[in-house]
């Protein structure tokens, strides 16, 4: 127990009973807000609810504005905390159009904070993203540094989800700029760690490790668990992709205790997923679907979507080492759905082409033709060339196997020509001599 806050509830509770006697409103919601803000101190977001609904019908009661607005913003915080983001985005929702109303920019910046980290929690990515911009462009007009920094930060993360890293990481590098020039020791360290997951979706795992590794060390001096849990599950995850598994599962397995310290579900989950594709690559099948499994009933449970399509990608990809075929493509349908419906069009592109290799080795190659080229339509409207060619490459391979040789021909030039404009000279050669081994040089 807390007996400093304990202490503070007890006094504004005395203090609550006399003002009421007394019909004195504006202590009543003084003493209300006090009872509420020493709550969620203890993190009791359901008992400080109760208290922020009596401030805000009391508020509109006596038509007191100032007071609404500010029940209707922690009101619509505490429901975030607990996860319940519909509800969370109502309130935000009515704090938005009042403060648009009353011409209140600060508050104005507080509700699109509220409604895009609700909305990029729901899955909703394009719908948070557009929010973070109108916070960005508020904080711009009143010169607000720190809600700049706050927004330039959670538009590079949308944008991860989105699969646009290479504008995640201008967004983020602007986030880390104000944090020095601020001198904001905590929100340089989240940009830090930010940018070390952009990194480690880059696959430049070095470099993810030594922007992590700063973040740990601001996390460690500051005793931020919340931040040091953060570094350590994407240190697991540069170690896991450079193969070194132990380290990954040291790092990893370090994050998952602190994130019952803390009590921290959605980044417990993630850290769940990567536990399990450690195990998945040492061979502990069992394990790895164990964790995994962990972790898509907590993105259930909390409604992270992007979460549970990973979770159901991932055991999918199990039953395909298994070679439960059939298990393998009904997992992987449903990931592809909701990567679809939330909008995550690099996730979706790159489980497309899983399923289209699968179709393909089960020998398929209608339904694989199929995956290749939805997945191709993401991958050359994301302007993503190395996904492109792989694609090309794969629906070549799938028209050659049907005998259909000019469509090969035609799908391997394209892979060629990307080749050959990347620079990858080794690449673009094999598939010179492939086609030439078909008996045709051009499409």
């Amino acid at each position: 127990m807390n007996t400093e806050v304990d202490q503070a509830i007890a006094h504004y509770a005395q203090r609550l009973s006399v003002s009421r006697q007394n019909q004195d409103r504006q202590e009543e919601l003084t003493c209300l807000s006090q009872i509420a803000a020493s709550y969620e101190k203890l993190f009791e977001f359901s008992q400080a609810i109760e208290y922020r609904r009596q401030v805000l019908a009391i508020s509109q009661q006596i038509g007191d504005q100032e007071w609404r607005l500010l029940a209707l913003y922690n009101l619509g915080n505490c429901y975030r905390q607990l996860s319940q983001f519909p509800e969370s985005v109502k309130y935000f929702t009515e704090l938005l159009q009042i403060s648009q109303q009353t011409g209140n920019r600060v508050l104005q910046i507080a509700a699109a904070w509220g409604l895009g980290t609700n909305y990029q929690n729901l899955g909703k990515y394009q719908q948070a993203f557009d929010y973070f911009q109108q916070q960005l462009a508020i904080s711009c007009e009143i010169s607000d540094r720190s809600w700049q920094q706050s927004a330039f930060g959670s538009l590079g993360n949308v944008c991860q989800f989105l699969g646009q890293y290479q504008q995640a990481l201008i967004y983020e590098q602007k986030a880390l700029q104000i944090a020095r020039e601020t001198q904001d020791i905590k929100a340089e360290g989240d940009s830090l760690a930010n940018i070390g997951s952009i990194f480690i979706q880059l696959r430049q795992w070095q470099q993810a490790i030594e922007f992590c590794s700063e973040s740990l060390a601001i996390a460690t001096n500051a005793e931020n668990k919340d931040l040091k849990m953060i570094s350590l599950n994407s240190l697991g995850l540069a170690y896991y992709g450079l193969a070194q598994y132990q380290q990954a599962l040291n790092n990893l397995l370090a994050a998952l205790k602190l994130s019952h310290e803390v009590g921290e579900k959605r980044v417990r989950s993630a850290i769940l997923q990567g536990l399990s594709d450690v195990y998945n690559q040492t061979n502990e099948l069992d394990r790895a679907i164990e964790y995994n499994q962990q972790s898509l009933d907590i993105s259930r449970e909390v409604g992270n979507r992007f979460g549970e399509a990973a979770g159901l990608s991932r055991i999918g990809s199990i039953y395909l080492q298994l070679g439960k075929h059939r298990k393998t493509l009904e997992y992987y349908k449903k990931s592809v759905d909701i990567f679809h419906q939330i909008g995550a069009k690099q996730s979706e592109q790159q489980l497309l082409f899983n399923i289209g290799r699968t179709h393909y080795n089960q020998q398929r190659y209608a339904k694989a033709i199929r995956s290749f080229q939805s997945a191709l339509s993401l991958a050359l409207e994301l302007q993503n060339q190395p996904e492109s060619a792989r694609l090309f490459l794969a629906l070549g391979a799938t028209f050659e196997k049907l005998n259909r040789l000019q469509d090969a021909i035609c799908h391997y030039g394209q892979a060629y020509r990307i080749h050959k404009q990347l620079g990858d000279n080794n690449q673009a050669q094999q598939m010179l001599q492939t086609m030439e081994k078909l008996g045709l040089h051009h499409c």
